[in-house]
C-alpha cells in the first residue's frame, strides 16, 4: 500500500485529493492545523474507504520547525511517503499597507518555505528509491502580477517555477521522481473565508471552480506525469491566450476579477 501525505488535507482541495488517492487504495496521512476538521475528515474518509488506513497529524505549518517535525513523525513511525502533496496555504487580500505584516509573513512561510522544506526533506528519500511524486498547489495568479492579491500571487509564482524547474532537473538527471504544479482559478472552498476575501467578486465569477474538479484534474495530471496543469480544459486554453497579452493588460484584467463587489 502506497502512502500519500497531504498538507491542508482536512478540507477543500486537500480533502478532495484525499478522496482521489483513497479511491486508488493509498494510505492517507493528512496534516493540518484544525484538529476538529482533521477528525471530521478522517471519519468521512474511513466511511468512504473502510479498507485503507487514514492517519492524521495536527501541525501548524506556518511554524518554522513544522516541516522537520512532519518528516521526523514519518521516520519515527516508519512511514514511507510515496506522494507528497503540498496543498496547505492561504491568501491575503487588499492593499499591501492595509494588510498586517505578520499575516503576510506567516503566509509566505506557509506558501513558500514550508513547500520548499517539505519538498527537500522527502525528495532525498524519493531519489534514493528512484520513485515518488510531488504535487504542489499553485494558482492561476502565478502567471502575472495580481493587484489586491499581490503577495499571494508572488508566492504562488515561486511554487509554479520551483516545481517546473525541479521537474526539468529530475528528468535531466535520469530520475523517475516527478513534480506537478497545479494552477487553478478561484476555488469555491474554505479559502475565501481564510483569506478574508468575502467581499471579492472573484468567487462569484464564471471562472470559479469547485474543489472536487480541481482535485480530479490535478490527480490525473500527477498520474500522467505532467509538470503543470490548469484545471478545467477551457481555463487551460484561456490561460494560453491570456499569457500572450501585454503584461499591463493582463494585470488590469486580473485586478478587475479580484476586486471587491
Amino acid at each position: 500500500m502506497k502512502t500519500v501525505l497531504i498538507t491542508g488535507g482536512s478540507s477543500g482541495i486537500g480533502l478532495e485529493l484525499a478522496k482521489c488517492f483513497g479511491q486508488d487504495g493509498y494510505h492517507l496521512l493528512l496534516v493540518s492545523k484544525p484538529m476538529g476538521e482533521l477528525l471530521d475528515a478522517q471519519s468521512k474518509l474511513r466511511a468512504l474507504f473502510p479498507d485503507i488506513e487514514v492517519d492524521i497529524l495536527q501541525k501548524d505549518l506556518t511554524e518554522k520547525d513544522a516541516p522537520n517535525e512532519v518528516y521526523e513523525f514519518c521516520r519515527s513511525n516508519q512511514i514511507t511517503v510515496d506522494v507528497l502533496v503540498n496543498n496547505a496555504g492561504f491568501g491575503s487580500y487588499g492593499f499591501i499597507p492595509d494588510i498586517p505584516m505578520e499575516r503576510e509573513i506567516n503566509m509566505l512561510e506557509l506558501n513558500i518555505m514550508t513547500v520548499y522544506k517539505l519538498t527537500r526533506l522527502f525528495l532525498d528519500d524519493m531519489l534514493k528509491r528512484d520513485e515518488g511524486k510531488i504535487l504542489n498547489i499553485s494558482s492561476i495568479s502565478a502567471f502575472q502580477p495580481s493587484p489586491y492579491f499581490t503577495t499571494y500571487a508572488a508566492s504562488k509564482s515561486f511554487i509554479l517555477n520551483f516545481s517546473r524547474g525541479l521537474n526539468y532537473e529530475l528528468k535531466e538527471q535520469g530520475s523517475k521522481v516527478r513534480t506537478t504544479a497545479v494552477c487553478p482559478t478561484s476555488v469555491r472552498s474554505g479559502f475565501q473565508k481564510a483569506s478574508k476575501m468575502e467581499r471579492s467578486k472573484v468567487f462569484d465569477s464564471w471562472m470559479a471552480v469547485e474543489a472536487s474538479r480541481v482535485a480530479k484534474d490535478a490527480y490525473k495530471a500527477l498520474i500522467n506525469g505532467q509538470d503543470m496543469v490548469v484545471p478545467k480544459i477551457q481555463f487551460h486554453w484561456l490561460n494560453k491566450i491570456s499569457r500572450r497579452l501585454p503584461s499591463k493588460l493582463a494585470m488590469k484584467i486580473a485586478a478587475n476579477e479580484i476586486n471587491k463587489k
